[in-house]
């Protein structure tokens, strides 16, 4: 492998490792590394570890919004710290990096099975590895607070384990297949599209009899759904629905087809695994239209490309693509928060980049200027170092609430906000009331009456982004009960983008 090669894999390994590392060098800045949601996950993680059980609030309202495996895994790190909420920040920090290192690990060796034919198979995979880990945006939804990073690695994973055996699928290999497969649904339950991905390549592309074939797949997936049964049981009986609430709260304002303009350039961020667009400019018209030029164009690439894939590689191109579209059309179509589709999408990214290692290793080869490759390099890095200092910047949206509520109201004293994930966290009595959480405040928005709720549990305060001014600003028509009536306005910022209600006295 070429030196100069090798220096800047090594030195993109190291901007990965310290981008990941360096938050726990300043507790603000690792606080500042935990999403809305991840703070959310570590809320349950530690009711769990108190032996509140699966609760939000104090422990005093049962939830099943969240992502069953890594919620386990992270309230073993708060039975280790007793419950201390910092230091279980830290130690969740280093298991996100180590978990994130591995699944580059595995990425590598993933391309270099798959490729293993190919002359230049080392180089697209180092790339491809390599480039990911130092991603910037990859980087942030691997130390998040939540699952996607797991989800991650779990994907990789579960893909080895299909390319690695074709002919010689046996019974017991089915069974375990199927059993990492439910793991993979523990993780995230989306996990479904994977499976049945993984189940028609096997179906149509595998090389064993067709019969044989059908009865694999099918053991597979009745033990993938075996495993997942628990979990699904577990919201049946108690939530009275397969589907966790925080998917029933984001679904009340789906509405159909919604998403498709935001898919786009979503793809097209994991093509070039390492250049995001800004959010400010992702809705733009003439973005999307580019966007689905670059889409266009890549897919007439890669069609002209298929006759030239190896069977192997073709599968795993089938399956990748079936993943794809199963995420596009649910995603897209029927599921709400198009914000939240950079992270849904995620577990394509080790793949895109395998695709956009090997398309640049190709391309590289035939730049005739040294001088130019040495050039192209170093902007490569500058983009990702500039990158990587923008988001050193980057302030938490949610801390002015909680920073309100440490200095303003006493621990005993319950609020509510329609987002808890940071303030329910800091402030273990506080109420969620847009039903991602807590299934009490989602039959509430189901019939119009979430203002009722707050007076039924008789909250004290409600404190959120300045939006929820409006509650007593602008009576609600919906609600049946008018709350300018019993709270009163306290605070209103729009440069810290904080208000707080107040109940009256």
């Amino acid at each position: 492998m070429n030196k100069n090669f090798v220096i800047l894999i090594i030195l993109f390994i190291g901007i990965g490792l310290f981008s990941r590392l360096e938050p726990i060098s300043d507790q603000q800045r690792m606080l500042n590394t935990v999403s809305e949601d991840g703070y959310l996950m570590m809320t349950i993680a530690r009711n769990i570890a108190l032996g509140l059980g699966m609760s939000t609030a104090e422990g005093t309202i049962p939830t099943n919004g969240t992502q069953p495996l890594t919620t386990f895994l992270w309230s073993g790190v708060f039975w280790l710290e007793n419950g201390e909420k910092i230091n279980s920040i830290f130690w969740i920090t280093l298991l996100e990096c180590l978990i994130a290192t591995l699944a580059a690990f595995f990425l590598w060796r993933f391309g270099i099975y798959l490729l293993r034919e190919r002359p230049n198979h080392n180089y697209i995979a180092s790339l491809a590895a390599t480039t990911w880990y130092v991603s910037p945006f990859i980087s942030n939804h691997t130390m998040n607070g939540l699952e996607t990073g797991l989800y991650g690695l779990m994907v990789i994973l579960a893909v080895m384990f299909v390319i690695t055996r074709t002919k010689s699928w046996t019974i017991s290999y089915s069974i375990l297949l199927g059993s990492f497969l439910g793991l993979v649904f523990w993780t995230r339950n989306d996990a479904s599209f994977l499976i049945l991905a993984i189940c028609l390549t096997h179906l149509f592309m595998g090389e064993n009899k067709f019969w044989q074939r059908f009865w694999q797949v099918n053991i597979m997936g009745i033990t993938s759904v075996l495993i997942a049964l628990p979990w699904l049981t577990y919201n049946k009986l108690n939530f009275d629905s397969i589907m966790p609430i925080s998917g029933q709260a984001q679904a009340l304002t789906a509405e159909l087809g919604q998403n498709l303009y935001a898919l786009p350039p979503v793809l097209v961020e994991y093509f070039f695994v390492f250049l995001p667009i800004p959010n400010s400019i992702q809705k733009l018209t003439p973005v999307i239209l580019l966007c689905i030029s670059i889409l266009i164009g890549i897919f007439f690439i890669l069609s002209r490309l298929w006759s030239y894939l190896q069977l192997q590689e073709r599968r795993i191109f089938i399956l990748v693509a079936i993943y794809m579209t199963g995420f596009s059309l649910f995603y897209g179509l029927y599921f709400g928060a198009a914000h939240f589709l950079s992270r849904y999408f995620f577990p394509l990214s080790p793949f895109l980049a395998i695709l956009w290692s090997a398309i640049v290793v190709w391309a590289w080869q035939k730049i005739p200027w040294q001088q130019l490759r040495y050039g192209i390099a170093i902007l490569f890095t500058t983009i990702i170092i500039g990158l990587f200092i923008r988001n050193y910047s980057h302030k938490h949206q949610h801390f002015q609430v909680v920073e309100w509520v440490t200095q303003n109201i006493t621990n005993e004293t319950w609020v509510a906000a329609v987002q808890t994930g940071t303030l329910g966290y800091f402030h273990d009595r506080t109420i969620n009331l847009d039903g991602k959480v807590n299934p009490e405040a989602l039959e509430a928005r189901k019939h119009r009456q979430v203002f009722q709720y707050i007076l039924d549990k008789k909250i004290e305060y409600l404190v959120d982004w300045v939006g929820i001014a409006e509650w007593v600003e602008k009576p609600h028509a919906k609600e049946s009960v008018k709350l300018g009536q019993y709270f009163e306005l306290l605070v209103k910022d729009s440069n810290q983008n904080l208000a707080v209600l107040r109940k009256k006295l």
